[in-house]
């Protein structure tokens, strides 16, 4: 039977029991055989149930261009459509630097279309406003305004963050405090 048992069959044993047949169950139970291998596979199942340190996660999430946190959503501006072209004879009143619109607005979305966020900047303030396209109601998370670091603390979504001060965004993030707060 010894021969018969695979390095499949120890991870199996360890991680899938129902898995495998009955006759190789019994001899990895009981034989002395392949120890040191199930105590491998078995200090790999009992890592996986501890939890990683938030800390440790953001650190990977930043070396590791593909590893992306789960509580931390990035949403990035809607592709504006070009410009119209114009008829070379058209001419069009063009307006002075001096009058620049009161209000601007940009929107953000994250790359699985579940988040927006609408930024809309009046003469000196800003309101932000946060939508889940699954109509749900959004709970105590961080709202993070790049490149200039802003990070303002939001309850829920069901108002609009209001600012004294116009933002740019390059981008946001939105990040879910997962562990309860006291």
């Amino acid at each position: 039977m010894k021969n018969e048992i695979t390095e499949r069959d120890i991870f199996n044993f360890v991680f899938f029991p129902e898995l495998i047949s009955k006759e190789k169950e019994r001899f990895l139970a009981t034989s002395a055989d392949f120890k040191d291998e199930l105590e491998y596979y078995s200090s790999v199942k009992e890592s996986l149930r501890d939890e990683i340190n938030l800390e440790i996660k953001k650190k990977l999430s930043s070396k590791i261009n593909v590893y992306k946190l789960a509580n931390i959503i990035y949403l990035y501006p809607v592709e504006e459509y070009p410009n119209k072209k114009t008829s070379d004879n058209l001419v069009l009143a063009a307006a002075s630097p001096e009058d620049k619109p009161k209000i601007s607005s940009k929107t953000f979305y994250d790359e699985g279309k579940s988040y927006i966020i609408k930024v809309i900047n009046y003469e000196k303030s800003s309101k932000i406003f946060v939508f889940s396209t699954q109509y749900e109601l959004i709970e105590d998370f961080d709202l993070l305004i790049l490149p200039q670091n802003l990070k303002y603390h939001i309850e829920d979504n069901s108002a609009p963050l209001e600012l004294d001060l116009n933002v740019d965004p390059e981008s946001i993030s939105l990040e879910f405090n997962l562990t309860k707060r006291p």
